[in-house]
């Protein structure tokens, strides 16, 4: 089968009528996120689905609907022309009519297919032209949307249903279950006539006897096996879907510790920021930034105060001194001559020369002392000096007496120079540093903000990481894939027991039908009395041989088709990775009767975590070996579709692949948005001619059509266009 031509009317966002002529090898159709790659693939699943008729609403181009008149009509279709023996076509399509401004209808919802014989054509029902040519089990082969649907044994009938279409074993299921009947058939009439034999009954009997005896246990021990088979099958299957993610669930675990640990970074840097910082620098410490400047002023002001205080005190000093030596000169004037000591100041006393006064008689000498005379006059000045010396010596004496009043009365000048000193040293010099403490801690909260910024930056990034990562892993909630994680070396030791279990039991089960055969062989062994039972025991014999070589050349038949499907494989995985690390396929049997594909280096070592590029050409090298199988056994070929099954590969990866599958003999149609560049310039992805000018296929590029709204579905509309 070789497709020759696509044209989608209507369908989703290809608006009108959109043609695709598709080469013998390869043809891409490139596009960004958003062009309608996924909507061609989509528009080919539903041409080839033959389950339905669907005519879903959902199907129609919305820029169609929105342009139509009420009670205006069109139609959605897809049709494909195809090569299979002649040129066919086959067209899927409905109706839809617009009956008000919001409601649509749908109908006439046909599936119509054509052989073309030169210049006629022959109308055929289009399901049943399909199936004939492109049947459901060779479409399962077919398409491929993404990476994840490239494991054509991700179920447990995949490599039965494979075995039965490509290798022919049906015929030897139908031989094996004849000759397994008439074996049994054979063997109850042969037993059931030893019994009438009388020389050979408790022969027979015992024989009997065991063989319903192992037989019970092998029964019992098959159960069991078929428990543990699908033990050991659960397992490999979670173990499967586990190891699928197993990069996810780490990628997670370390997306996870990262964002814990920018959240706590986050935390702390958010306590040092959100200190008070304002209040507790002007409580503790602004107000004492300005400290050596007010010291060095408070110093300046009190040294000159204190000298101040100290001239005024000089000049007190002074004065007192001067009060003190008039005191004394007075003194020293009254000194008698030759140093006499003088008598008594108050001898005789004021009264006693009052009276010699008023007596006008001297009464030391007993002289007259007349009035007006000269003794009398003595006697007045003596009187007067000593009134005046009273007066002195009362004025001398209150001085004396009262202590000479202080000019500074207290301390408070001496206080504060004190003051000035303590405050001096190693006090001024820790103070000083406040200013530059200051600084510093505004300058480490600054520092801080800084770090936060770029921890909410780390921190957004590792978010957005972790989204990315769950998005790629749709089926799989955070929590499940955390439980994975947990659970893997769990799941893994497990799986191991039940396939010790399990291997120890198909032992026991081989001992036990070698234990049954041998039975069986002397059941055979004896030699009845009757003729006609001789007879029937060779015929068991022999439908015996009969349905064993059936059963081993059905197993030899499926092991062979694996066989001849590494090879195949092997030889395409080679070519896809061409200067590159490839190791090879191994296709092995399950125990449920699937198959499970693995990676191997060289020395027999599973590589149980190949890289996305690796398992990609992997699997695509199983569906190009499955093809050509195809085509051998069937003579049959059909094509293979692929929507961004490379999304994992780099640009060097992805040049030798075109390359590679550009040369290879099989049609292949593969959406991709691979071969575009960012071109700085318009600030779009542009087509990379220096790569497509390097291949041979044919090439189409679809794009949305400039100018939409981006809110509005309506105004969607992708282009074609021919490149080569």
């Amino acid at each position: 089968m070789k497709l020759n031509k696509i044209i989608i009317k209507n369908f989703r966002s290809y608006y009108g009528e959109n043609s695709f002529e598709l080469s013998d090898g390869l043809t891409l159709v490139i596009g960004d996120n958003g062009d309608g790659k996924t909507t061609f693939f989509e528009a080919l699943e539903w041409l080839f689905d033959t389950s339905k008729d669907n005519k879903s609403e959902s199907n129609i181009s919305e820029m169609r609907k929105a342009e139509m008149g009420i009670g205006e009509s069109d139609e959605v279709s897809v049709t494909m022309t195809f090569e299979h023996g002649g040129e066919k076509e086959i067209c899927k399509k409905f109706i839809f009519e617009k009956t008000s401004d919001n409601l649509l209808k749908t109908r006439d919802f046909s599936f119509v297919g054509y052989e073309i014989v030169g210049s006629e054509r022959h109308n055929r029902d289009g399901k049943i032209l399909l199936e004939s040519c492109f049947d459901t089990v060779i479409r399962r082969y077919c398409l491929f949307k993404g990476e994840r649907e490239l494991n054509v044994f991700d179920n447990n009938t995949a490599l039965k249903t494979l075995v039965d279409t490509f290798s022919g074993i049906k015929q030897f299921d139908n031989l094996v279950e004849m000759t397994s009947y008439f074996e049994q058939q054979s063997d109850n009439l042969v037993t059931k006539e030893l019994r009438k034999d009388k020389k050979q009954e408790a022969i027979i009997k015992q024989l009997e006897f065991d063989l319903g005896k192992v037989q019970s246990e092998i029964s019992d021990v098959r159960h069991d096996i078929s428990t543990k088979e699908k033990a050991v099958s659960d397992y490999e299957t979670r173990l499967k879907i586990l190891e699928e993610n197993q990069d996810a669930c780490e990628n997670l675990q370390d997306i996870n510790a990262r964002i814990e640990q920018k959240k706590n970074e986050q935390r702390r840097l958010l306590g040092y920021i959100n200190l008070d910082y304002n209040a507790m620098l002007l409580d503790d410490m602004w107000i004492l930034r300005a400290y050596p400047s007010v010291l060095s002023e408070y110093q300046k002001k009190v040294s000159a105060l204190s000298r101040e205080k100290r001239k005024l005190q000089k000049a007190e000093d002074e004065r007192i001194a001067i009060e003190k030596g008039k005191l004394e000169a007075i003194r020293e004037i009254q000194k008698l001559a030759n140093n006499a000591t003088p008598l008594p100041w108050n001898l005789p006393d004021k009264e006693t020369m009052q009276e010699m006064i008023d007596d006008e008689i001297c009464k030391v000498c007993g002289r007259p002392a007349e009035k007006g005379s000269e003794a009398y006059n003595f006697m007045v000045n003596k009187l007067n000096e000593y009134l005046e010396h009273i007066h002195k010596e009362s004025e001398s004496v209150q001085q004396q007496e009262a202590p000479i009043k202080p000019l500074f009365e207290n301390t408070y000048i001496n206080e504060l120079h004190t003051r000035s000193i303590q405050l001096s040293g190693d006090t001024e010099q820790e103070l000083s540093k406040l200013a530059t403490i200051i600084a510093d801690r505004l300058s480490f909260v600054q520092i801080r903000k800084q770090d936060l910024e770029k921890v909410n930056k780390d921190l957004t990034e590792a978010e957005d990481s972790k989204m990315q990562l769950l998005i790629q892993t749709p089926d799989l909630t955070e929590e499940m894939l955390i439980k994975n994680f947990k659970d893997f070396k769990g799941l893994s030791d497990s799986s191991k027991r039940a396939s010790l279990d399990l291997q120890d039991l198909k032992r026991r089960l081989e001992e036990l039908e070698i234990q049954k055969q041998e039975l069986k062989d002397k059941q055979n062994q004896i030699v009845p009395s009757n003729g006609i039972v001789r007879i029937y025991q060779k015929v068991h014999i022999t439908l015996e041989r009969i349905m064993k070589a059936f059963e081993a050349a059905k197993d030899r038949n499926v092991e062979e088709f694996i066989r001849t499907l590494e090879e195949q494989a092997n030889i395409y995985l080679k070519k896809l990775n061409a200067d590159d690390f490839r190791g090879v396929i191994k296709i092995k049997r399950t125990v449920d009767g699937s198959a499970k594909i693995n990676l191997y280096s060289s020395n027999d070592t599973i590589i149980a975590n190949p890289g996305g590029a690796q398992k990609t050409t992997m699997y695509m090298s199983v569906l190009f070996a499955i093809s050509n199988i195809t085509t051998l056994k069937r003579d049959e070929d059909y094509p293979l579709i692929f929507d961004a099954p490379t999304s994992s590969f780099g640009d060097f990866k992805e040049d030798i692949f075109y390359n590679i599958i550009d040369d290879i003999d099989k049609q292949c149609i593969i959406f991709t948005k691979d071969l575009l560049k960012f071109d700085r310039e318009t600030q779009t992805r542009k087509l990379d001619f220096d790569k497509i000018n390097q291949l041979s296929c044919s090439v189409y590029r679809i794009q949305k059509a400039s100018g939409y709204d981006e809110e509005d579905l309506s105004t969607i509309q992708t282009l074609t266009e021919r490149i080569k």
